[in-house]
């Protein structure tokens, strides 16, 4: 049989509703249990083809042109980083492509997007809204991010 799922339902509910009204029980019967065996066996294919799915698209990262929408110039400059550093943090990873920044887009195909917001959170450990806030203290952020790198390092240490 060559029938998706929801069409065997509708038969197997056909078949049943006639074997009330039917004389021939032993056909409807043998008929019911094969249409009963094809629908569980389709059942459990589309289930599972539809687990794999689901999987999938949680694993898979969906690239949104929209997020990468600033240079490697921009970036630096709103991130108030160098480019020097970015480029740093792209060759040891710390940057990943296609989450943090992508490349690639015309009409310059050797120039470097980012997405603002990722990129932000994964430098200064804050949210892009509080970053890009009148008053921001860029500097006592970082001072306290390295105290607190200091302070696990020292928690981590043999006496």
């Amino acid at each position: 049989m060559n029938l998706n799922a929801p069409e065997l339902l509708r038969l197997l509910e056909i078949v049943s509703e006639s074997n009330m009204h039917n004389q021939n029980l032993e056909l409807n019967e043998d008929l019911f249990v094969e249409l009963s065996v094809e629908y569980a066996k389709k059942s459990v294919i589309e289930l599972g083809e539809l687990k794999r799915k689901e999987q999938k698209e949680k694993t898979a990262f969906k690239v949104e042109p929209d997020n990468f929408a600033f240079s490697t110039a921009e970036t630096a400059k709103k991130l108030k980083v160098t480019e020097s550093d970015l480029r740093v943090l792209r060759n040891t990873k710390d940057l990943r492509e296609n989450y943090h920044y992508t490349t690639g887009r015309s009409p310059r195909p050797t120039a470097i997007w980012y997405d603002i917001k990722r990129t932000c959170v994964e430098l200064h450990q804050v949210d892009w809204e509080t970053f890009s806030k009148p008053g921001f203290d860029v500097q006592a952020n970082t001072n306290r991010n390295t105290a607190r790198a200091f302070e696990k390092a020292r928690k981590g240490m043999k006496k």
